[in-house]
């Protein structure tokens, strides 16, 4: 079972390089099975209208010593696609706009996460976050996630 680790949680706001809006953006560890599993990092954006979250997943180990060699990177863009206003999510270059560094181990690139065995996990993070996460919920939405999710 996913599940937030709250004390990791943290969020910044930003102001779009493209556009000059301002993006709002959290960050939280995933626990599985009450064992740390992965961390995700969204950015909330509103380009011209259209609410779009970019969002990535950090697997491997994490805890005091840990070295990262094992982290490897997935990809998303949550938005509405071609012929539909509903949000979609689709798979993309992972954290291409961040700096390369030890904490995102290798940063998989869209082809690279479409053949990777943890591709259906990657998923399975995503809907969890689209589900449970306060920001990209109500970004999406338009309000707070059921209490129920």
């Amino acid at each position: 079972m996913l599940e937030t680790d709250e004390s990791y949680r943290g969020g910044a706001e930003k102001t779009c390089e493209c556009c000059g809006q301002p993006s709002r953006r959290t960050w939280c560890m995933l626990t599985r099975d009450g064992l740390p599993y992965a961390v995700f990092i969204a950015a909330c954006y509103n380009h011209a209208g259209v609410r779009e979250s970019w969002i990535d997943v950090v697997f491997g180990a994490w805890g005091q010593d840990t070295d990262y060699d094992d982290h490897l990177t997935f990809g998303c863009r949550f938005g509405p696609g071609a012929g539909s206003d509903l949000p979609g999510a689709t798979a993309v270059d992972a954290a291409s706009v961040a700096p390369d560094g030890p904490v995102y181990g290798h940063k998989l690139t869209r082809v690279e996460a479409l053949a990777h065995p943890k591709l259906s996990e990657f998923w399975e993070v995503i809907d969890f976050v689209v589900a449970t996460d306060p920001l990209v919920y109500q970004h999406h939405y338009g309000h707070r996630a059921p209490a129920s999710q």
